[in-house]
């Protein structure tokens, strides 16, 4: 779970000027990118991650693996031409265990995708990476990653985190409110949602 946490830490993409269209509309400018409770995109809960399915999934795109080193590992990042859309996540394989000096290993299974372009949508929200947070949505809860200097905002249940490169003090009194106007970093979908997700009310 810390490697994810970590390999969490990556931003890029950017609509040109002028050209952000309504969330919910398909028009002639929007690529179709879209983030849904099934799937980011073209992958889904049955995509391996490795760079030989990933582009078999997505094969107008460039799949990249990219090592980031110590406790981060493997991610795959998928380019749109030279623009980064999304980077995947692997799970870590059973029984892994992080140790100093150790190698990773790795399922073939995606543990999450993550959206860093404004061209990427959520489906019936204008949640977009590298733009600001103007509506809540059904988002209710808000939690720390890192050293408390990034906030994801979700739903409970939900396969969807909003990401933000801020710190999560304000979020975690106020809730997702106190992210409205700021800059998404990143939305993240996960294969599954596990039980630290689910409310014990609900």
């Amino acid at each position: 779970m810390v490697r994810w946490l970590i390999a969490a830490v990556l931003i890029a993409g950017c609509w040109r000027k002028g050209a952000e269209p309504p969330a919910i509309t398909n028009h002639a400018s929007d690529p179709g990118y879209v983030i849904t409770a099934r799937s980011a995109g073209p992958f889904d809960a049955s995509t391996e991650a490795t760079a030989a399915a990933l582009q078999r999934r997505a094969p107008g795109l460039r799949v990249v693996r990219h090592d980031l080193g110590g406790e981060s590992g493997i991610v795959f990042d998928i380019f749109d031409g030279k623009e980064r859309l999304f980077y995947v996540v692997p799970d870590d394989s059973p029984g892994y265990v992080s140790e100093a000096g150790r190698e990773h290993t790795y399922s073939s299974t995606t543990f999450a995708v993550f959206a860093v372009s404004a061209k990427v949508r959520v489906e019936g929200r204008s949640w977009r990476a590298t733009k600001p947070l103007d509506e809540l949505g059904n988002l209710d809860v808000c939690e720390c990653w890192g050293n408390r200097d990034v906030t994801a905002c979700f739903r409970k249940r939900s396969r969807i985190r909003v990401i933000f490169e801020e710190s999560c003090e304000e979020a975690e009194t106020a809730g997702p409110r106190a992210m409205l106007g700021k800059t998404i970093g990143r939305i993240m979908w996960k294969r599954v949602v596990e039980p630290e997700d689910v409310s014990p009310s609900e």
